[in-house]
């Protein structure tokens, strides 16, 4: 197997399926008949009249837009795999081609647990700039969202000054996770220009995406006008469904993930209408509730059952997917925060979902972590080596090499040992040292270990950095932004 294929995760295993095929159809059909005889309510303008033109029924005093089923199949048939996601670094270019997954940071947490105190603090610019070059180090790490939202700087341009601290100092796929207004994507995306050199070359290497959410149940909001602007400069939106368990959605997997296909396919059908044939994903997020307390939490049994059988749903359509969720509610990288994020990340990608996110987040996405952010990675390289499958052929099955070692022997030094050996996991902060030793050295915990490798790479890593005339660029389209840019 191929070095490529170890390092971004190549699907070996069977997938895991929560619905046969039959189900994955009445989830469809089910879908459309929402659409059309219900409809969904569209509060972007733009987007009411694309379907009112194409001949939907538009009510225009309650928004809510009628969709032929054979338009939403129609549109759908014109999102198509694989979606390049480029770099600003060509070399960290990945292409979503259903054999492989990849991961992302979540994004927009509030706070930050200092690396030198350990105290929680309001999240700065700064944070998004060193967590975006910690995940630049990381080789499983394959794209990165802003994990914190800077308060630093003015609210409603928040999201310019993310992306331009984050080019800096990430040479990996920037994806925007809270790009809600048009005028903000406008920026956004003339500040990709800028880096990769115009229109036309953006169009060629999407060097970022945009994670847009719906609203459940059953409304496209105005984040709609910002991924149609994405779609027509061809970086892939990430369609997000958010049904809430019990709250915003029906209490059962099966109606949860309807509803929030339903709200997916209708947006695709939006942005194919706006730009046919541009690049789109998939994506869910899905929370359950609490019925003993009524909170909502992402990691419980029933949000992961939703989010795998909305990577099936993908699969249905045959478009990548993104699945949003491997956090955790833990206030701090413990235990708790070990078996969630592990558990709800592995079945994201046991089902086959081409990118998850969630690494560095804790408190239901809220505070950054840095310590966590190498934890997650460390867990991640181990799900993709198990992600790869077993490989048996006359060489894995190591048949003559048993033979030669014979009885009470053992394969240390032999050449088929060190043949293999660097395809072993190799761990980055877990320590497998026995007691004594562990003890002298510190007693470290994991969490220990991940500090100091975060305080490591802040101290050590280098990120080829933009050009000066591109930085200067940059700057001057940040101020426009700040100027231009609604505040409400």
């Amino acid at each position: 197997m191929a070095a490529k294929d170890i390092k971004r995760g190549l699907f070996g295993m069977k997938r895991l399926e929560v619905m046969d095929q039959s189900g994955a159809e009445a989830i469809h059909l089910n879908s459309l008949y929402l659409l059309e005889n219900m409809g969904i309510k569209v509060t972007s303008d733009q987007g009411r009249q694309l379907l009112k033109d194409a001949g939907a029924d538009v009510d225009k005093n309650t928004k809510v837009c009628k969709i032929p089923g054979y338009l939403v199949d129609e549109m759908m048939r014109k999102c198509k795999r694989p979606v390049k996601m480029a770099s600003r670094d060509s070399k960290k270019d990945f292409v979503l081609d259903g054999r492989h997954c990849y991961t992302c940071t979540d994004g927009v947490g509030l706070s930050t647990i200092d690396l030198e105190t350990g105290e929680r603090r309001p999240s700065t610019k700064k944070d998004v700039g060193e967590s975006a070059k910690v995940v630049d180090y990381l080789p499983m790490m394959h794209m990165y969202n802003p994990l914190v939202t800077p308060l630093d700087v003015p609210e409603h341009a928040h999201t310019v000054h993310e992306f331009q601290v984050s080019m800096d100092n990430c040479s990996k796929h920037y994806t925007t996770g809270s790009t809600y207004k048009k005028e903000e994507a406008i920026y956004q995306l003339k500040m990709a220009e800028a880096i990769v050199g115009g229109e036309k070359e953006l169009k060629r290497r999407p060097i970022i995406s945009n994670l847009t959410c719906t609203t459940s149940p059953l409304v496209l909001g105005m984040t709609t006008d910002a991924a149609i602007e994405f779609s027509k400069k061809g970086c892939p939106p990430l369609l997000m469904a958010m049904p809430l368990v019990g709250a915003t959605a029906p209490m059962t997997v099966a109606g949860a993930t309807l509803l929030g296909n339903a709200q997916v396919i209708a947006l695709a059908t939006v942005l194919q209408l706006a730009a046919p044939g541009s690049p789109l994903c998939y994506s869910s997020e899905p929370m359950a509730m609490d019925v003993q307390t009524g909170l909502m939490e992402g990691l419980f049994p029933a949000a992961n059952m939703v989010r795998a059988a909305h990577v099936q749903m993908s699969r249905y359509y045959n478009i990548p997917i993104f699945i949003g969720g491997w956090g955790s509610c833990s206030k701090e990288p413990d235990v708790q925060a070990g078996y969630e994020k592990a558990f709800s990340a592995f079945i994201a990608y046991l089902s086959g979902a081409d990118m998850t996110s969630g690494p560095g987040l804790l408190e239901n996405w809220m505070v950054l972590s840095y310590e966590q952010l190498i934890i997650d990675h460390e867990m991640f390289t181990m799900m993709a080596d198990m992600l790869k499958g077993v490989k048996v052929d006359d060489d894995t099955l190591a048949l003559e090499t048993i033979e030669a070692v014979g009885h009470e022997g053992h394969f240390m030094g032999k050449k088929h040992t060190i043949d293999h050996a660097r395809e072993m996991w190799q761990p980055m902060v877990t320590d497998g040292q026995p007691y004594k030793t562990w003890k002298d050295a510190g007693s470290k915990s994991a969490a220990d270990h991940a500090r100091e490798k975060a305080k490591e790479i802040l101290k050590t890593h280098h990120v080829e950095p933009l050009a000066d005339d591109i930085r200067k660029e940059l700057a001057a389209i940040v101020q426009e932004a700040e100027k231009n840019i609604p505040a409400k």
